[in-house]
């Protein structure tokens, strides 16, 4: 394996298999290291700590989020959540889960969310704000696809888009 960007990511994904196995608390960096097959030296150099490998994830997860986000309308983007859950799902766990057990984690993911939240297509409401709708639309999508994923995987991502589509019908008014 090459240094540089080979071994940042092959650190990035070893720490998202150990994060999802252990949690965050108990996953230390020599379980990261272990896991990435790099010396633990390589882990600080690219990452300075175990909360620097824990904020280079949820912003390398968070980009990927952003670019399933973009397109037209909100159904699409719902649609395009979907798919970044259904092929990320150790981390939507990591999201509803440990992400809110510590203030610094929950800034990091909260600023993610909210830039992702923040450019949806919705129309603000008299009383709520463009945020509030989209963290509730993220919501509605968010649990119900890991609900799925863990009791009816078989089921696939249709039912989770047209859960999408009856979301996007329901935010438009329709």
């Amino acid at each position: 394996m090459t240094e540089g960007r080979d071994v940042r990511a092959a650190i990035l994904e070893a720490a998202m298999a150990a994060f999802a196995r252990l949690g965050y608390e108990r996953t230390t960096v020599d379980a990261i290291a272990r896991e990435a097959g790099v010396a633990k030296g390589s882990v600080y150099y690219h990452f300075g700590s175990k909360d620097g490998v824990w904020a280079a994830l949820v912003e390398e997860r968070g980009r990927r989020l952003a670019r399933a986000s973009a397109g037209g309308d909100l159904e699409t983007v719902l649609k395009g959540w979907v798919d970044f859950f259904w092929e990320e799902r150790a981390f939507l766990e990591l999201l509803l889960s440990e992400a809110w057990r510590d203030e610094a984690r929950e800034q990091q993911v909260r600023a993610v969310l909210t830039g992702v939240v923040d450019g949806l297509p919705l129309m603000p409401d008299r009383d709520l704000s463009v945020r509030l709708l989209g963290m509730a639309a993220f919501g509605a999508m968010a649990v119900p696809a890991l609900h799925l994923m863990k009791t009816r995987p078989e089921a696939g991502r249709t039912p989770l888009y047209r859960l999408a589509e009856r979301i996007a019908h329901h935010f438009a008014g329709v």
